[in-house]
């Protein structure tokens, strides 16, 4: 059996069932090892010294398993969470998406408009507190079961789940004002961003990195369209639809700035 700590409740669950079991022990022992009559005349101290020796022993252990279960879950989130901005990394990604592929999704492919004269003009630090706040904005205005990643750079994939075409339009739509509307506070400098948004549904059963593909080339369009929009895949505008199950596992390019 594995005992987890995760909370101070449990560090006093812990430390009773510890001391239950040192006592029992020790009223059980002393009734093996002794004449019945001298483990009933030490029942009383024999218990309270067994007490006074197990339940500080099983608090301190009890501490010491809740600040291993505490570092664990900080390592976990470390290795699956992107370091900058805090969402998920591209590997937690399709970790997590697997399982949403069973029931239709809407996905979401989106970057910061012109990031890279952005970064040239007010620096690197500025660049990464816009990081920061973009993927602020994306998790903010999303729902916890949906998934919010950072691929690289200053690209962002999303997937809501239950979520149709349309729904991930207006979502999308809806991020495009958010960060639109947020200004960035660096130094003596009020700066705006925007970024732009491609959308693509996910049909039950459907392949993710197709999904990612049909979104980069929506985000594609919208960028070539004016930036600081987001549209829809739409196979007559973003060429041949690609066929299902052949994209890669890391399908998403470099949208054109």
């Amino acid at each position: 059996m594995t005992w987890r700590v995760r909370s101070r409740a449990d560090i006093r669950r812990f430390t009773a069932a510890i001391a239950m079991i040192a006592l029992l022990g020790s009223v059980g022992l002393r009734f093996a090892i002794m004449p019945p009559d001298l483990a009933v005349r030490t029942l009383v101290p024999g218990s309270a010294m067994a007490l006074l020796l197990a339940a500080p022993i099983a608090w301190f252990v009890g501490r010491r398993m809740h600040e291993i279960h505490r570092l664990g879950e900080r390592l976990e989130h470390a290795i699956n969470h992107d370091l900058l901005t805090g969402v998920h990394t591209r590997k937690a990604f399709y970790e997590r998406a697997g399982p949403m592929s069973a029931g239709a999704c809407a996905v979401i492919v989106t970057d910061i408009d012109n990031f890279k004269g952005f970064n040239d003009r007010y620096g690197h630090f500025a660049g990464d507190q816009a990081l920061r706040q973009f993927a602020a904005i994306l998790t903010a205005n999303c729902r916890n079961g949906d998934i919010v990643a950072r691929f690289g750079g200053e690209e962002f994939v999303i997937v809501l789940s239950d979520a149709g075409p349309r729904e991930g339009l207006a979502v999308a739509e809806r991020l495009a004002e958010r960060v639109r509307g947020s200004p960035i506070y660096h130094s003596a400098h009020t700066l705006r961003l925007t970024a732009s948004f491609g959308v693509a549904a996910l049909p039950p059963g459907g392949d993710m990195g197709t999904a990612i593909q049909q979104a980069d080339r929506a985000l594609y369009r919208a960028k070539h369209g004016g930036r600081d929009r987001a549209f829809l895949f739409d196979p007559n505008h973003d060429h041949a639809a690609i066929p299902m199950g052949t994209a890669e596992k890391c399908p998403m390019g470099t949208p054109a700035e």
